[in-house]
């Protein structure tokens, strides 16, 4: 299996108690969603993984990891990513796009002016931001639906209406 036919759908981010249990940041839509899927790889392999939902806190999701038993057995699993095939995800409708197809796009505005490529996308609560790198420069641009004009795959871009100087404010 190919990185392209697998997509990241969460995280690892530490270990909760002494019983094995993971906390896991889900990059779905919906948190919990990421119990849906059949088939859950580990690291970006063919190593399929068997986790439950056992609770929340805050924003992560307190797993159980099938055959892990300790603290230090959860431990192992610390920042490791989770991955799914990409042909079990929901198909997109028009005007929708995956997050991870986005990743290296170049971004200019309405004029032509280049503000850089796609490196990450993040929401912090007020609405989606990309990341965007241009030399050695990064910087955060809003992508919500009042600034996204068009994304164009067969050029790798993504078309925002936006002035350059918006990096000036």
């Amino acid at each position: 299996m190919s990185n392209t036919d697998l997509l990241e759908v969460g995280c690892f981010v530490g270990v909760h108690g002494i019983k094995g249990q993971v906390k896991l940041k889900s990059y779905t839509e919906i948190p919990e969603s990421i119990f849906d899927y059949k088939d859950v790889f580990l690291e970006n392999n063919n190593n399929k993984i068997t986790i439950k939902l056992v609770g929340k806190i805050k924003q992560n999701l307190i797993c159980k990891i099938e055959n892990v038993e300790t603290r230090n057995d959860a431990e192992k699993y610390r920042d490791l990513k989770l991955f799914v095939k990409r042909d079990e995800l929901p198909k997109i409708k028009e005007n929708e796009y995956y997050h991870r197809d986005l990743i290296g796009f170049h971004v200019y505005n309405k004029k032509r002016e280049s503000f850089g490529e796609i490196i990450s996308f993040n929401d912090f609560g007020a609405g989606l931001l990309i990341e965007v790198k241009k030399e050695n420069e990064t910087f955060y641009l809003p992508m919500g639906n009042d600034f996204l004009e068009m994304i164009d795959y067969k050029q790798k871009e993504v078309i925002l209406n936006l002035e350059i100087s918006f990096l000036d404010n």
